[in-house]
């Protein structure tokens, strides 16, 4: 059922920005796994979330970067940092099933950025990861825009989920956040990050004609051409930069982001 409905989606053979709910699904049989399958089964090359949020550490004292999307507290305590590796299988448990399923699978290839690294399966996923590094963060987001057959496939989730808003984002003129995280070893780097993305189903009216919508088991896919799509949103954003802030009246990174984002020294 869903290599079908993958097939008539138009997706057979294309790269996919996938972010999914399981529990969207109903009963799969085989589970994640037998998504995962189906979309090999059909030559697509997924990309998704792979991001190991405990990886970050606090910032040194002598890098606080005006609008950067949070304020300093001096006394904040951190919990123990996990130490980040591109051949680690370990992820955040909020990026769920689907992502655990592809990054448990030899075949994968993951991408290098020790908070927000994506992971990649299927035959351009070399291709498509390569250049994802520590301060470029959506580089590969960069690589399937200029595909000719790139989706974003929003399966039981909404645009919050969706990643490639914040190219779209850097595509507007938005800088990044900056922050650290920590390498197996200890080394500790610097890092380049999206920000807030819970107001981002704001932009459902300004990309609604370019969505195709399905029902896949119990699971509502909403499904949009990646090149059209950060185009529509990239425009969007530069002429209503208040468009992406969340309800949260004192969110400092909508704040921060709208405003232009980081401001980098």
């Amino acid at each position: 059922d869903i290599e079908q409905a993958i097939r008539e989606a138009g997706l057979a053979g294309a790269a996919v920005s996938f972010h999914s709910s399981m529990k969207s699904f109903g009963l799969v049989d085989g589970g994640a796994d037998s998504i995962v399958d189906a979309f090999l089964n059909c030559n697509v090359t997924m990309l998704v979330p792979s991001h190991s949020y405990n990886c970050e550490v606090p910032y040194p004292d002598h890098h606080h970067y005006k609008q950067n999307g949070l304020r300093y507290t001096p006394d904040e305590v951190w919990d123990t940092c996990e130490e980040f590796s591109t051949d680690s299988s370990w992820i955040s448990d909020c990026m769920g099933a689907v992502p655990k399923a592809v990054i448990n699978r030899a075949a994968h290839i993951r991408g290098n950025h020790p908070i927000d690294s994506l992971t990649s399966i299927g035959p351009l996923a070399k291709e498509i990861i390569a250049k994802q590094a520590p301060l470029d963060v959506y580089a590969s987001f960069a690589k399937m825009y200029s595909m000719d057959k790139a989706f974003v496939v929003l399966a039981g989730v909404g645009l919050t989920s969706a990643t490639a808003v914040h190219f779209a984002e850097t595509l507007a003129g938005r800088y990044l956040f900056r922050r650290w995280a920590r390498l197996i070893g200890g080394k500790t780097i610097e890092v380049e990050i999206g920000g807030c993305s819970s107001g981002f189903e704001n932009l459902a009216p300004i990309v609604v004609d370019l969505e195709v919508r399905i029902v896949v088991g119990k699971s509502l896919w909403r499904i949009y051409p990646m090149k059209q799509f950060v185009n529509r949103i990239s425009s969007s954003i530069k002429q209503n930069p208040a468009l992406t802030k969340c309800d949260k009246a004192d969110c400092v990174q909508c704040e921060d982001m709208s405003a232009g984002g980081a401001v980098i020294y």
